[in-house]
Formats: C-alpha cells, sequence, structure tokens
C-alpha cells in the first residue's frame, strides 16, 4: 500500500512513473505552499556548510528516514524521525504512517540516485551512514519528508545544519495536523502536566514558560515551576552550554519565556530531558 497524497490517506494500487513523479511534484509544491522556501539543497543557506556532495545510488527503503546503498552501507537520514511500528505495536495507525512514509522515501529517490552531503558526525552508533541526502533533482529528501508529515525533526550535536530550517518546517506542518501529526503518539505534550512522567522513556516534543533558567556550578537548568523535584526540567551540561555559547543562545535568558523542547524524557526527581544541542529549544512567540 501506498500513500494517495502524502498526508497519510492510503489506496492499494501501485503507481505509475507517472503518478509517481506527480506525486513528488506535489510534496515539493507542498514545500513551496507551506514555507515560501524552495525544497531544493542549494536554496537552503544552512546547507552551504556541508561537505561537497558525494554521489551514491539507494537500493532499496528499509523504512521511512533508511536507506539501503548500493555499496552495501545503510544511511540513515540525519536530522528527522519517520514514524515506526514498533513504536506502538499492533497499532494500525500508527503502521499506517509508517507505510505512508517508506512509500514517500520511495517516491522522492526514484530510480535511486541521490547525493549525500554530511555534517561533523558521519556516522551513528550503530555504524550507519549519516547525511542530508538530495534526489536526482536536487531535493531536500528530509525537508520534504518533513512538509508530508512523514517525519518529526530529532537531530544532535554533531549534526545540527539545516535543523532551524527543519523545525520552521515542522511546526508549520504540525499545525496543519498533516500525517503523524494526527497520531497521539506524536501530540505536543505540556510542561506543567501533572502525568508527564508517563511518558518516560520516549521521545517528546513539550510546550510550556519557563518558570526560572540559570547556569550553577557549570550546569544549566531550565524548570517550568517552582517544584524543582517534581516538574520538567532541562538539563545542559558543559558541551551543550559551549555549543549555546557559540550560538548565542543564553538560556539565562528565558525565564518567563514560552519554549517548546524536545529530547528523550526520563525520570530524576520529576520527568527531565537532557539537551545536548540548542536547536533542541525553541523560543516561541509570547
Amino acid at each position: 500500500m501506498i500513500p494517495r497524497d502524502f498526508r497519510g490517506n492510503l489506496r492499494v494500487d501501485k503507481p505509475s512513473y507517472t503518478s509517481r513523479r506527480g506525486l513528488l511534484n506535489l510534496i515539493i509544491g507542498g514545500l513551496l505552499a507551506v514555507s515560501g522556501r524552495p525544497a531544493r539543497g542549494q536554496d537552503i543557506p544552512a546547507l552551504t556548510a556541508l561537505s561537497p556532495p558525494e554521489s551514491a545510488t539507494a537500493t532499496a527503503v528499509i523504512d521511512g528516514d533508511t536507506l539501503q546503498l548500493a555499496d552495501g552501507k545503510i544511511l540513515r537520514l540525519t536530522g528527522i524521525e519517520a514514524p515506526k511500528r514498533d513504536l506502538a505495536p499492533g497499532d494500525a495507525a500508527m503502521a499506517q504512517q509508517a507505510e505512508a512514509a517508506e512509500a514517500a522515501l520511495q517516491v522522492l529517490i526514484g530510480g535511486g540516485a541521490i547525493a549525500l552531503r554530511s555534517d561533523a558526525g558521519r556516522k551513528d552508533r550503530y555504524g550507519r551512514r549519516l547525511a542530508q541526502a538530495f534526489n536526482g533533482a536536487g531535493d531536500w529528501l528530509q525537508a520534504a519528508l518533513v512538509v508530508g508529515g512523514h517525519a518529526r525533526v530529532r537531530g544532535d550535536a554533531r549534526n545540527r545544519l539545516g535543523l532551524r530550517t527543519l523545525l520552521k518546517l515542522e511546526a508549520e506542518t504540525r499545525a496543519a495536523a498533516q500525517g503523524i501529526w494526527r497520531h497521539p503518539a506524536f501530540a505536543l505534550r505540556r510542561a506543567d502536566d501533572p502525568a508527564l512522567a508517563r511518558f518516560a522513556g520516549s521521545f517528546q516534543i513539550i510546550e510550556g514558560e519557563v518558570y526560572a533558567a540559570a547556569i550553577v556550578g557549570g550546569t544549566g537548568f531550565i524548570n517550568f515551576s517552582p517544584d524543582r523535584e517534581t516538574d520538567l526540567t532541562l538539563v545542559l551540561k558543559k558541551p551543550a552550554l559551549e555549543l549555546c555559547a557559540q550560538a548565542m543562545f543564553d538560556i539565562s535568558a528565558l525565564t518567563s519565556k514560552p519554549i517548546r523542547c524536545r529530547g528523550w524524557l526520563d525520570l530524576y526527581k520529576g520527568p527531565r530531558i537532557d539537551i545536548t544541542h540548542p536547536e533542541q529549544i525553541e523560543v516561541l512567540e509570547g
């Protein structure tokens, strides 16, 4: 099964080459309509610092953000996370979203010729290749998947180029409730949710107004209520603070500001997220 229109609506029939191209044009057209930004990688200023393009051939789609390459390597599209069936085992809606993401990626790669451009981190802990990827027309695969509602932004400290652009595209797609944003597993959480701890052990996107933000003993702390033992706390260790300083992002100025944060939620004296890079925090308009 493949998606009808990259908004999660599925149909059974396999598309012809012509319809696949039409679907690709719909994705790219959607990127222009939603964001006002072109989909082509060379038009995104943040990507100019990536490594020079390296030609590759994708031979198979493993899932919505992972490709098998002709040289035998596995490519993980950096900066995004597509839905996976194991996020909600037995959930038909999650399986549908995962299938739609896989089909979207298949359409985007077309005949398989892609170009790879790398940031500082070239491999993940599983040995998979990490890169921003572009199809034969120069279209940025990560951006197209985010705009289509087939992926959310999930970066890391070594691969930050382009994340701010992807975050803006994600916000617009989420506001339109497209694709994965209709599934409760991807819902925005509230920092003041008294039951936030139930999501521990998963990647979450959370919004709230900062009660207090400060650097104490070389570690940054961002809290969302006076009760530091039970509220959501964002923790920034020295490497993260250094990256924030380089980006001229002053966390101590976040007090009383509404923010959106993302990361792996765990429990230590209440819900906690370790922040490793500044793009995990978005300052929202008041």
